[in-house]
C-alpha cells in the first residue's frame, strides 16, 4: 500500500487497511478477515480475501500490488534434491567429485564430532596441502566439554553437515522429514572454527529506544 495516500483522518495505516476492509461488500456475505500489519520494511497487510474483496481492493486509493499466500515444503534432509543434483546424471555435482580433497572452512559454534553426517569411512588421506593446526588444549574429549570446539549450540554442526555432511539413511525429526540426509559435497574436508561462545548473543539485533 502507498501509505502517502491515506488520509488524514486516519492517525494510523493499520486503521485505515482496516477501514478499508470493513467496507468491502460481498455477495455471500463473507467478510473479509484482517490477519496482520506491517510495520516495517513494507506498508500494507495480509488479510483472507475472496475474489470479490481483491477486485474491490484494487480499485480503492493507495492499493500497489497483492502477494497470494503459498504454501512451502521442507526439504531439510534433501538439499541436493532440491536444487535438482542427481549423482548418477550429467551435471556439476558428479563432475566436482562431490567435493573431493576441497576443503571447508565453518566459522560458527562448532562441531559435534561424533554426528553420523561426519563419519570419513572410505576417505583417503588429509590433503597436503592442508595448513591448519591442532591447538593444545582445544582437543575435544567429552559430551560436555565446551571450553573445547564442541558445539553448544546445534547450528556449526547443522551448517557443516549441510555442506560436507556424509550420508545419513533414515534421518528425520521424531519420524517427520524422513530420508537420506547428505550434504552438497560429502567428500569434502571440513575445518570447524568455533567464534561463537554460549555468552555471544547469537542471532539478535541489537534493541532500540
Amino acid at each position: 500500500m502507498d501509505k502517502s495516500t491515506m488520509p488524514m483522518t486516519f492517525s494510523s495505516h493499520h486503521d485505515w487497511y482496516l477501514s478499508m476492509l470493513s467496507s468491502m461488500s460481498s455477495s455471500d456475505g463473507v467478510h473479509p478477515t484482517h490477519l496482520y500489519t506491517y510495520n516495517h520494511v513494507l506498508d500494507g497487510f495480509s488479510a483472507v480475501l475472496s475474489r470479490e474483496h481483491l477486485d474491490q481492493l484494487e480499485k480503492m486509493p493507495g492499493f500497489l500490488a497483492i502477494h497470494a499466500d503459498t504454501f512451502g515444503r521442507f526439504h531439510t534432509t534433501r538439499s541436493p534434491t532440491f536444487l535438482g543434483l542427481d549423482k548418477n546424471a550429467a551435471g556439476s555435482w558428479p563432475e566436482g567429485k562431490f567435493g573431493e580433497d576441497v576443503i571447508i572452512g565453518i566459522i560458527d559454534t562448532g562441531i559435534w564430532p561424533e554426528s553420523e553426517s561426519f563419519k570419513d569411512k572410505g576417505m583417503g588421506p588429509v590433503p597436503d596441502r592442508w595448513r591448519g593446526l591442532k591447538q593444545q588444549g582445544l582437543i575435544i574429549s567429552t559430551s560436555d566439554d565446551y571450553d573445547s570446539p564442541r558445539d553448544f549450540f546445534g547450528h556449526g554442526t547443522h551448517t557443516a553437515s549441510t555442506a560436507a555432511g556424509s550420508p545419513v539413511r533414515d534421518a528425520n525429526y521424531f519420524g517427520y522429514a524422513k530420508g537420506t540426509a547428505i550434504g552438497i559435497a560429502p567428500k569434502a574436508r571440513l575445518a570447524a572454527y568455533k567464534v561463537l561462545l554460549p555468552m555471544t548473543r547469537i542471532f539478535r539485533l541489537p534493541q532500540t529506544h
